[in-house]
This record gives structure tokens, sequence and C-alpha cells, in this order.
């Protein structure tokens, strides 16, 4: 018996673990530009 709804939580888990990472990241290169633009001027 295959089940399907494993398959739908896994993809939800990866899908919520990229937008978590990607809002992440992107918060830390806002933070280091935004340091960079303040330490160069």
């Amino acid at each position: 018996m295959k089940r399907k709804l494993d398959k739908n939580k896994i993809y939800a888990f990866i899908g919520r673990a990229v937008v978590y990472s990607g809002a992440y990241i992107g918060l830390v290169m806002a933070t280091v530009w935004a340091f960079m633009q303040n330490t160069i001027y």
C-alpha cells in the first residue's frame, strides 16, 4: 500500500526549508551589504 501523504509532507517540508533558507540568506546578505555600505563610505 503506497502512501502519497508521506511524499506530500516531504515536499511541503522541503518547500518550507527552501523558503526559510532563502529568507535567512537574503537577510544576511542585506545586513552584510548595509554594513559594507557604511564601512566604505
